[in-house]
């Protein structure tokens, strides 16, 4: 392979790698990786050019680039540890592997996106450099970019299957675009090296012809299939996505599928929405409750850093567990009766599994299984189908009790597990507290305090967060500052606040009870996930708590709102919703309470606007790319002429080239004057541009084989009306292609590596 080719190959290699590898930067928050790696495979490319250019041993060429790629990364990432910026220590291998833990800490406990830590900085930067040598190794040194595809898929694959979500299909095509453009590189290559006879054709070049007419044949089929790669997938049913790691694949909403369902995440990331937007069907189940409760996965307890983290981990499934007397802390006197509950289509996998509160029976076919003490349960392997009765209790307001007897009702729940605060908020959270409830009043009223408080018309439910300038980083500050939150934040501000008061507190990770099919079968769904706190009380146990407004809520219990504080306004609150949607909230939205909220469908609206605009300006730009690099192109070539002869041979073959964009391409190698009597009779030319024509091939003429001092006309006017009588008469998609596709633009692009190559050599 030639410098020129093998230049171009490094360059096209080098730009897939950027593109491949820009997708990473929607599993963090910040890119600060990212100028790092696209200097870091710049870096690697231009070394690759320079060696190949003076050597030929391609073991020489791969080595410089290894040694090149260490040496960026240990100068830029690990300079601290180096001696001389680039010699290894004692110190560099502990560092880098203290950073790989960090990378990996990070990965798995945070959802995408997650913070960007130094750890992550270092190992993105290593992979993309990696990346890039085995993409630059693989099409340029070893002249087989077909496998350079390897490497650029598995780059793709990581944000691909830890995004949460779909990628956008800009960055596969672009990144198919230009592996594609590395296989016709090489095969372009291949091709001319053929040394099989092409007759010449009657008026032009047989060979070049049938090479254009090979590639062309090439980029249609290459069009065909990256318009089905992109089109097909949208029509096949969605498979289940494999995470690589637990963190960022159960991130975006708080879930992620396995090979037999989905699964909650063990972490609840409080910057997160639990909220899945799929519509896929989790759980189908009958049940004989009028207005089920949600149903419980699991349990968190734990609040540090804006994170809260899931208990029952350890409960192991046994083959001979017993149930344990359901509703053993409330009191005998509480309204309870039994109901049944029938999962007929089970999408959680083990070894969660979605129950009702106080299970009395849980029938899973012989599967292994346990209860923890908060509640919630593990199942050894995921059972398809399974049902359970338990018990439903109704406590009203007399039941509570009043706090004086705590700690000998049930000690587990007021050890600091569930009254723990998180050291980044428990200030703001404390103060808060007493603001709404003072210390005087008992658990229940400040419970319905602070339940009335997060359910008020200052605050609003919304997926799409703001993150103002100058607001905290803790998540439950911001929430308090913005007022603006999902259902962990609702659930997790009121378990907080109910610590504060001295009341034990956690949060339930479940479902919504789904939307009503008939009388007694429900749906459950992915986007039915849902937070709520549960609060201990005296005589009570563990009740359920609904703060969070609007239809993205469970219906709200009586006991949790005060009648006297609220007097009749809202009658609705106070009982179970009715079997309509069990996901739609009997109160009001706060939106329509409050004259002065933005109307979301509105911003939204003003988002999609704004997108297309965006979209419409980078299409133009991008189809913009090649006719005005010709452009600068043609203007150069007659600015760096170093005489007239130049000036018009150089407006000479700006004619040639045009006409051949437009796909009259005149005889190789014919003299002007042949060449002016082909155009012109192929081009079926009016007199006047014959004349023009004429007055062209004669000054050509001068040029070649006159005096060198003589004066010459300025013949580019006339050059321009040529080509504009030729346009006229072509086809629209000939006159498109020329425009849009001009050769003047492509051979710029194509001569630019051998550019930078010289430029390298002279100096």
């Amino acid at each position: 392979m030639n410098p020129g080719t093998q230049a171009l190959a490094a360059t096209l290699a080098a730009v897939a790698t950027i593109v491949v590898a820009m997708p990473l930067t929607t599993l963090f928050e910040e890119s600060a990786w990212l100028p790092a790696a696209v200097l870091g495979v710049a870096v690697v490319a231009v070394t690759g050019i320079v060696l190949r250019a003076l050597v030929r041993r391609a073991s020489v060429t791969i080595l410089g680039q290894l040694l090149t790629g260490t040496a960026y990364v240990l100068v830029t990432q690990l300079g601290g540890t180096t001696a001389y910026g680039v010699v290894p220590t004692a110190r560099t291998g502990p560092r880098l592997l203290d950073y790989v833990r960090d990378a990996q800490e990070t990965i798995t406990t945070y959802a995408a996106p997650a913070p960007e830590s130094p750890g992550v900085t270092v190992v993105l930067v290593i992979i993309v450099v990696v990346v890039g040598l085995a993409v630059d190794m693989s099409a340029a040194t070893a002249a087989a970019p077909t496998i350079a595809g390897l490497p650029l898929l598995s780059l793709f694959l990581v944000p691909a299957a830890n995004s949460g979500g779909a990628l956008p299909w800009g960055w596969f095509a672009v990144g198919a675009v230009l592996w594609m453009a590395l296989v016709a590189n090489q095969s372009d290559r291949e091709m001319r090296e053929w040394t099989t006879a092409v007759p010449l054709m009657a008026d032009a070049d047989g060979e070049a012809v049938a090479a254009r007419s090979l590639r062309w044949q090439a980029a249609r089929i290459a069009a065909i299939c990256l318009a089905g790669a992109l089109l097909i997938p949208a029509a096949l049913p969605h498979l289940p996505t494999r995470y690589v790691l637990d963190g960022l694949g159960a991130g975006g909403a708080g879930s992620a599928r396995s090979t037999d369902g989905i699964r909650l995440s063990t972490e609840l990331d409080l910057k997160r929405s639990l909220q899945s937007p799929s519509e896929e069907p989790v759980l189908r189940y009958t049940t004989t409750d009028p207005t089920p409760e949600p149903l419980r996965v699991a349990v968190v307890t734990d609040f540090e850093d804006g994170f809260g983290r899931m208990g029952s981990g350890d409960v192991q499934p046994r083959e001979d567990f017993e149930l344990p007397r359901p509703a053993s802390a409330a009191a005998e006197s509480i309204d309870r009766e039994e109901r049944s509950v029938a999962i007929d289509a089970n999408g959680v996998a083990a070894p969660q599994i979605a129950l009702p509160r106080h299970p009395t029976e849980v029938d899973l076919g012989g599967i292994p299984w346990a209860l923890g003490a908060d509640g919630t349960a593990r199942v050894q392997r995921t059972p398809s189908s399974y049902s359970s009765s338990y018990l439903e209790l109704d406590p009203q307001e007399e039941d509570f009790g009043t706090g004086e007897s705590r700690s000998s009702v049930d000690v587990p729940a007021y050890t600091d597990e569930y009254l723990a605060l998180d050291p980044a908020s428990a200030e703001a959270i404390q103060e808060l507290a007493l603001s709404l409830a003072p210390g005087g009043a008992d658990d229940l009223t400040a419970a319905q305090a602070f339940q009335e408080y997060l359910r008020g018309p200052d605050f609003d439910y919304d997926l799409e967060v703001p993150d103002p300038p100058g607001s905290p980083d803790d998540p439950v500050l911001s929430f308090l500052e913005t007022k603006v939150g999902y259902c962990q934040q609702f659930a997790s501000t009121m378990t907080l606040l109910a610590r504060a008061h001295g009341i034990p507190a956690r949060v339930v990770v479940g479902f919504l009870p789904g939307e009503a099919v008939d009388a007694e079968e429900r749906v459950i769904r992915a986007s039915d996930a849902h937070a709520w706190p549960e609060l201990y009380f005296a005589g009570v146990g563990w009740t359920r708590f609904e703060p969070t407004p609007g239809a993205r809520a469970a219906s709200v219990p009586s006991y949790s709102i005060s009648i006297e504080r609220d007097g009749a306004a809202t009658t609705d609150e106070t009982t179970t919703t009715s079997e309509t949607t069990t996901t739609t909230s009997t109160q009001a939205s706060p939106d329509a309470q409050d004259p002065t909220a933005v109307d979301p469908a509105g911003e939204e609206e003003g988002r999609s606007w704004r997108t297309w605009l965006l979209g419409l300006l980078l299409a133009v730009a991008a189809l913009a790319i090649m006719p005005v690099t010709a452009w600068l192109a043609r203007r150069r070539e007659r600015a760096t002429a170093p005489d007239a002869p130049a000036r018009i041979e150089a407006e000479w073959q700006d004619l040639i080239g045009q006409l051949d964009d437009l796909g009259l391409r005149p005889p190789v190698g014919a003299t002007p004057r042949r060449v002016g009597e082909w155009v012109g009779r192929h081009g079926y030319l009016d007199e006047p541009t014959r004349e023009q024509l004429d007055h062209v091939v004669l000054t050509v003429e001068r040029a070649r084989y006159g005096r060198p001092d003589q004066d010459l006309p300025d013949v580019s006017a006339e050059v321009t009306s040529i080509v504009g009588e030729v346009r006229q008469q072509r086809m629209t998609s000939s006159r498109l292609k020329a425009i849009l596709w001009p050769r003047a633009g492509v051979d710029a692009w194509l001569s630019l590596p051998q550019r930078l190559a010289d430029l390298v050599r002279r100096r």
